[in-house]
Order: structure tokens, then C-alpha cells, then sequence
């Protein structure tokens, strides 16, 4: 069987979505099917190419387990503006495009690609190649672009975008969502069948964040006293992550005491440094690069993991970076909509805590009720979340539900 995914973002980027789609391609060769993967020259989560590329219109390379790897031009986002957004999504959704037009016959697309304008390029020639298509959606738009303040609510541009998404979605062979609160949004909004409706959360390798890795270690790099209550914040510096709440929330606290690490990069970093030496100068540090030969050490570090969300993103995807945050053993403390399954899931598993978004002082009244926890009830809280993802959101888990998920769409395309 022939598989072609198609994904914008893949290692040696770090991103969760880069992670899994390399394990599908890795799991589909390990079953014994040709696959191919076209993708983009890595620049993300900054927007920067990588040291070592050189961007071309396409490349093609041999990965080696066992797939072949296409690299695609596509415009780069290093701010993250509408129009560098628009025209990183639609340079990405030409090129690639092309290159799934001509690519050798193909029994199943899967496609984890950008939303809109990418995805109906692709869904276009799966179209006219008569290929059945297996969407990942991993963000709802226009939904997103609205929490962002990108777009308005009710506006053209948003009924345009709502009605195209329902249009590629239907017309898939199935779509993959990583959340249940999406299901009522597709089945209801969209009008997608139940029966091409799919809930597989996204995973990690359960050995991705070693324990073995004690919280000193980087401390001691950066400077950190052991006794300092150290939150971390380690992922991308988006406009959605809402990072500069965090900032804003250190004003308050107890400098000699309380330490914000914020370690990653993204379009919103230069913001976030820049408030960060106006309103708290002391007791907020900088680690950008994030290398992932530091990444257990820069999550074993924390006394918890701070998640904070800009708006209503919470309510429309689902951050990955939980994932690895409950990995490490440390509480979380989120910034998130309380009807959000980020909300839902910390309460369930009782494993952190969820103040509303965009609100630096709950924020910071929730850090100093947090520091004054014993240890072994934050250790308890943390175990807690590691369970959680052991038993549901690691690869051995999810993995197969999706490369079963494949075979199966291939299978009954060509039935039907």
C-alpha cells in the first residue's frame, strides 16, 4: 500500500504534531507500506531555516527508517502576522500540492497539513486523483483565528472559512480529532457523519522525559537557587500561548523567592523579553534556544508547569506541550477557559490547577497559594499526570488506533 502524509511540520522540529506524524511514517514502513512524506524546510517553532538547510522549490531525502522524505518550499512566519500566516499556509499548500499531484499512485492520504488554504489544495488533488483523505485536525478554524482576534465573529472571511472546513471534512474519508469538545463542533456545526468522526488524542514516547534527571541540574546552569519556587514555561512563544500573562503576573511576587523560566522561542519572544524588563526584571529568565538534548532537564527543574492560553484558544484546540508537562511528574498550573478539556482534564485527574485566561492577577494570587504546598502534595499531584498520559496519551496507546485508522480508509475506498 502507497501512504502520502502530508504535514508542514516534521523533525528536526520539535513540535508535538512533528513528533507524531514522524512516528505514523515510521509505523506505516515498520507494517510494510511504501510511504512518503512532504513536508516543509524545518524553521519552526521561530520561523528561522534550520543551520544545515538551504530551501529549494522541493527535495527529496531517504529517511533512515525506512520513508521517503519530500521538502517543500514554503514562506516563512518569523512574526506571525496574517499575511505572513497566509502566505506561509497557501506557499506550502501550492508547492506541496504539487508534489502529491505527481507523486506514484496512492492508496491513502493523511494529511495534518495547514488549515484552509493547504488542506484545500490537497483535498482538491486527492479529489481529482481519486484517493481517499484521512484529516488530522489538530486546531479549529476559523474558530482559532477568531479567539485570536485575528477575525471577527460573524464576519465573511469567518462564514467562509467555517464553510470550507465543513466542506473538506465531509468529504473525507474520516477526519481524526484530538479532543471529545470537538465532536459536537463537527457533528453539529459541520454536519460530518459520526460514522467519519474519529477521537485520537495526540501522544508522546512515554521515554521522552526522563525522571532520572533531578531538579538541580539545570538550575545550577542558570543560576537558580534550590530554594527559589521555580515555574517554567517551556514551548512555543506564540500569540496563542498568551506567555505575556505569566510576565505580567510576576510583578507582584516575591522576587527572592518565586522564579519565572520561560524556555522555547516563537513570534511573540522579543514581546515577552521586552515586558519582562519593564514590569520584572529580577525574577523572569530566558533560555532560547530550547535544545532538546536539555528538554527533561528544563521540565524536571520546575516546582510546577505553568500552561497559559490567550483568550478562548483554550476552548477551540488543545495544547500538546500537556503532554509532555504531565510526563515530567509536575503539576500544572493552566491559564484556560474552565469549560476547555485542558480545564477538564487537569480537575479530573486532580493534577494542577485552572485560573481564567488573560488574567495576570488570578494568575499570580494562584502562585502564591501554590507555594505555600507542602512537597510531597505537589510530588502526589505530579505522579498523578504521568499516569494519566502512561494510560492514555503515549504512543503505544494512540499509535496503532491511527495506522489502523489508515489501513482500514485505503481498504474501504476501494470497496466502495
Amino acid at each position: 500500500m502507497r501512504i502520502l502524509i502530508v504535514c508542514p511540520v516534521f523533525p528536526p522540529e520539535p513540535l508535538v504534531s512533528a513528533r507524531t506524524s514522524y512516528q505514523v511514517a515510521m509505523e506505516m514502513a515498520r507494517r510494510g507500506h511504501d510511504v512518503t512524506v512532504v513536508t516543509a524546510f524545518p524553521n519552526r517553532p521561530a520561523g528561522k531555516l534550520y543551520p544545515g538547510y538551504k530551501r529549494h522549490l522541493f527535495q527529496s531525502e531517504q529517511d533512515e527508517n525506512g520513508f521517503r522524505v519530500f521538502r517543500c518550499f514554503a514562506v516563512l512566519s518569523p512574526r506571525s502576522s496574517m499575511l505572513s500566516r497566509f502566505m506561509e499556509n497557501l506557499s506550502f499548500g501550492v508547492v506541496s500540492g504539487w508534489v502529491c499531484l505527481f507523486q506514484p499512485h496512492t492508496d491513502v492520504i493523511y494529511s495534518i497539513t495547514w488549515p484552509i488554504f493547504a488542506t484545500t489544495i490537497l483535498y482538491w488533488i486527492a479529489r481529482l486523483r481519486n484517493i481517499p483523505i484521512v484529516g488530522s485536525i489538530q486546531d479549529v478554524y476559523p474558530e482559532s483565528l477568531i479567539s485570536q482576534k485575528r477575525i471577527t465573529p460573524n464576519s465573511l472571511i469567518a462564514r467562509i472559512f467555517c464553510w470550507i472546513d465543513g466542506w473538506v471534512a465531509r468529504g473525507s474519508q474520516a477526519i481524526i480529532l484530538i479532543s471529545e469538545r470537538f465532536v459536537t463542533l463537527y457533528r453539529d456545526q459541520r454536519r460530518v457523519p459520526m460514522s467519519k468522526i474519529h477521537v485520537i488524542p495526540n501522544w508522546m514516547d512515554s521515554r521522552s522525559v526522563s525522571l532520572e534527571i533531578s531538579r538541580q541540574v539545570f538550575r545550577a546552569k542558570k543560576g537558580i537557587a534550590d530554594d527559589q519556587f521555580l515555574i517554567v514555561y517551556a514551548g512555543n512563544i506564540s500569540v496563542a500561548a498568551g506567555v505575556d500573562t505569566v510576565v505580567r503576573a510576576m510583578v507582584g511576587l516575591n522576587q527572592d523567592k518565586v522564579c519565572l523560566l520561560i524556555a522555547g522561542s516563537g513570534s511573540q519572544l522579543d514581546r515577552c523579553q521586552k515586558l519582562a524588563s519593564t514590569f520584572s526584571p529580577q525574577n523572569v529568565i530566558f533560555h532560547s534556544p530550547w535544545l532538546q538534548s536539555e528538554y527533561s532537564e528544563v521540565l524536571r527543574s520546575a516546582d510546577i508547569l505553568i500552561l497559559p492560553t490567550q483568550g478562548d484558544q483554550s476552548l477551540v484546540s488543545v495544547p500538546s506541550k500537556l503532554i509532555s508537562y504531565l510526563l515530567s511528574a509536575r503539576p500544572v498550573l493552566a491559564l484556560a477557559c474552565p469549560d476547555s478539556e485542558l480545564a477538564q482534564v487537569i480537575r479530573s485527574v486532580q493534577c494542577g490547577w485552572v485560573v481564567d485566561p488573560d488574567r495576570p492577577d488570578l494568575c499570580a494570587e494562584m502562585i502564591q497559594e501554590i507555594c505555600a504546598y507542602p512537597c510531597e502534595q505537589l510530588e502526589a499531584m505530579g505522579a498523578r499526570g504521568r499516569q494519566y498520559v502512561l494510560s492514555n496519551l503515549t504512543d503505544e496507546v494512540n499509535l496503532p488506533r491511527v495506522a489502523d485508522l489508515l489501513e482500514k480508509a485505503a481498504q474501504e475506498y476501494v470497496r466502495n
